[in-house]
């Protein structure tokens, strides 16, 4: 490998990666894929990468780890904040743990309730930072990886429809229209819930139009063609892919032990099942980035655009990338 000087030092957000940054990293996940175990395997021999999450995780937190012991890394880190000296009743600073870990490791992968975390802990840390999720800001690598996994199928992105389904303001669907709007795709739909609260029953037949005013301003900036839409059906019919998650999401920015059990049943025009994408003889690619709930049917994985756990896999690439751009090209 060459040393990339250019790469950004730390992965915060996919508003801060060029266009020739996204190339990068999609053709180097395409590199690890196709190599012999064998000749990854040393690529970060003696590193150390840290994996400090505030939030639960399982796709993150494990795809990181799992993508730096393959590369012969080292892992350390927590996933309980509360063995750490940084919970609230002892008040370490984000900063200062940023810093110190930092200086005991190669890199820093980072998940935390508080948008803006993964930025302030780059600001302060002394080795690359990759956000893991910041409250609702972004959630950079998971975004590639889903990008990576509707290229490798369609190909390439430009011309193509991607529907985008779910709450606006959640951290995946940000980092994926940041993404997809400099990525030449013909038309992004949108199936959206409202605004306030959802009256069941009641929204059948509406077509919801709000996006954050962020987001509205870089689909228009680049010229990216954007509808909005009232069911599932609709995508499947018009969308080469189509990206579910849920439209009832808790707080991104609740501190996890504030949570509690929360049961919802997400309304009809918003899930996607087997049999509906068989009633519009759809062809489109069905993605999600984890957790599913009901609004995706696990009888979706019977159908040949079904990719739900291909993703998993399909990530675990993109994640070796960002850590070989970040760590061996320094």
């Amino acid at each position: 490998m060459q040393p990339t000087v250019d790469f950004p030092r730390h992965l915060v957000a996919t508003a801060g990666l060029s266009t020739a940054d996204v190339g990068r990293l999609l053709a180097e996940a395409e590199r690890l894929r196709e190599a012999p175990p064998k000749d990854v395997r040393t690529l970060l021999d003696g590193a150390i990468v840290a994996t400090l999450f505030f939030q639960p995780s399982t796709r993150t937190r494990l795809g990181f780890e799992a993508a730096a012991l393959r590369l012969g890394a080292r892992v350390t880190g927590f996933a309980d904040p509360s063995t750490s000296r940084s919970v609230d009743y002892i008040g370490e600073s984000l900063e200062d743990t940023a810093r110190v870990v930092s200086e005991l490791s190669d890199a820093l992968v980072l998940r935390h309730y508080v948008t803006g975390a993964a930025r302030r802990a780059a600001q302060a840390a002394v080795c690359p930072v990759v956000n893991g999720g910041d409250g609702s800001n972004e959630h950079p690598t998971q975004a590639l990886s889903d990008v990576w996994t509707m290229t490798r199928h369609l190909g390439g992105l430009s011309g193509a429809v991607v529907a985008l389904v779910g709450d606006p303001g959640t951290r995946v669907l940000r980092s994926l229209v940041h993404l997809l709007a400099r990525l030449e795709v013909k038309r992004l739909l949108f199936l959206v819930p409202p605004a306030a609260p959802l009256i069941m029953g009641g929204i059948d037949a509406v077509t919801h139009t709000t996006l954050p005013a962020d987001l509205a301003a870089v689909l228009e900036d680049s010229g990216t063609a954007y509808e909005f839409r009232s069911d599932v059906t609709e995508l499947l019919a018009e969308a080469d892919v189509v990206e579910m998650m849920p439209i009832d999401v808790p707080s991104l920015e609740t501190q996890p032990s504030a949570l509690s059990s929360h049961v919802y049943v997400t309304p009809e025009p918003y899930r996607i099942t087997a049999a509906k994408i068989r009633a519009v003889g759809s062809r489109a690619l069905i993605l999600h980035p984890g957790p599913r709930k009901d609004e995706l049917h696990p009888d979706v994985e019977t159908t040949p655009g079904g990719l739900y756990f291909e993703q998993v896999k399909d990530s675990l690439y993109l994640r070796m990338a960002v850590l070989t751009q970040l760590v061996t090209h320094r």
